[in-house]
C-alpha cells in the first residue's frame, strides 16, 4: 500500500515537473473574473458618483449656511431694513437667493426674524435650502417705566 502512495506521488511530481500538466486558466474562469472585475468597478464607479454629490451637497450647504448667518447678521447692524421680503438676489453670490420674514415675538421689543436662504432654479440639481430663525431687539422700542 505504501508503495503504490509513492508512485501516485511520483507520478503527479514527474507531470508538474515535465510541464505535461494543467498550464493556465480555462476560459470558464477567465470569463468568471472578467465578470467579477466588471461587476466590482460597477459597484466602486456608483460608489464615487455617490460620494461626490454628497461632498457637492456639503459644500452647498455650507455656502447657504454662510449666507444665511451673514443676511442675519446684516439684519442685526441694520444693512438690510428689519421687514419681511421675498427672494432678494444675494448680490455677493448670484445665483443664491435669500427671504426675509418679520413677526412680533411673545417677549415685548423682540422681533422673530427668519432668514431662508436657497439656490437659484436654474441651478439645482443639487438643492439647497436653509433657514435660521433669530429673535432681534426692536429698535423703536421703549420699555415702559416702573409706576411706584
Amino acid at each position: 500500500m505504501k508503495s503504490r502512495v509513492l508512485k501516485n506521488a511520483n507520478s503527479c511530481r514527474r507531470r508538474h515537473l515535465s510541464g505535461r500538466g494543467r498550464r493556465g486558466l480555462s476560459l470558464l474562469e477567465v470569463i468568471l473574473s472578467i465578470a467579477i472585475l466588471g461587476g466590482s468597478m460597477a459597484v466602486i464607479g456608483n460608489l464615487y458618483h455617490l460620494g461626490y454629490r454628497s461632498g457637492l451637497k456639503a459644500q452647498l450647504l455650507n455656502d447657504a449656511n454662510m449666507i444665511a448667518a451673514s443676511t442675519m447678521a446684516e439684519l442685526v447692524v441694520g444693512a438690510i431694513p428689519l421687514e419681511s421680503a421675498g427672494d432678494a438676489e444675494v448680490p455677493s453670490n448670484p445665483g443664491w437667493f435669500y427671504s426675509v420674514d418679520i413677526q412680533e415675538s411673545m417677549q415685548a421689543g423682540l422681533f422673530l426674524a427668519t432668514v431662508v436662504v436657497r439656490r437659484g432654479e436654474e441651478e439645482s440639481a443639487i438643492p439647497a435650502s436653509i433657514s435660521i430663525v433669530r429673535l432681534i431687539p426692536d429698535p423703536d422700542y421703549e420699555p415702559e417705566e416702573d409706576m411706584e
